[in-house]
């Protein structure tokens, strides 16, 4: 019963703001606030999805054992390795709003003393902090890349498959 009366009423919703838009808009416009409507949705969807893969990852890590290992790992890496490395991770982020390049200090060059700095001053509720503050769009866009980027071998496959695996490359990347 509870179940109907939601689905009429979502219907409803739909049906009313759908004739609404068309009033105040017209028909051609409507249809375009539509796709801008379902673009805006489909980005909150993705970054929410990722965004709590991330803050499931870091509920049940050992923050303290993956900082130390990724901090010794950096640390054994000759210089040309850490450009490269740093390079690929830069290419992800450099698309991010320029406020959370400056607050979180992501820069193109970065020396490994800054990075160890940073990792070092991490912990759970500051990457909680990070993660909120991604925006969908970046995120989205990112996975919509991945998605572009495999393009025909991922047309058998799974979304869940796909979200794994995308999840997996950023990790890849990230460690």
């Amino acid at each position: 019963m509870i179940i109907k009366l939601a689905i009429k009423t979502v219907l409803f919703s739909l049906i009313f703001s759908s004739c609404l838009l068309i009033d105040t808009f017209g028909q051609d416009n409507c249809k375009q606030g539509f796709h801008e409507a379902w673009g805006q949705t489909e980005n909150v969807i993705i970054g929410s999805t990722f965004k709590a893969l991330a803050k499931a990852f870091v509920v049940v890590v050992d923050l303290n054992k993956v900082k130390k290992s990724n901090i010794k790992k950096i640390q054994k890496m000759d210089n040309e390795k850490f450009k490269k490395r740093q390079a690929a991770i830069y290419d992800v982020l450099k698309d991010l709003p320029l406020e959370l390049k400056e607050k979180y200090g992501i820069v193109e060059q970065m020396p490994k003393e800054q990075l160890v700095r940073i990792m070092n001053s991490l912990d759970k509720n500051k990457i909680y902090d990070m993660i909120n503050d991604i925006p969908d769009y970046f995120i989205a866009y990112q996975f919509k890349k991945y998605i572009k980027e495999k393009g025909k071998d991922i047309e058998n496959s799974s979304i869940v498959a796909e979200v794994n695996k995308f999840w997996n490359s950023m990790i890849k990347k990230a460690s």
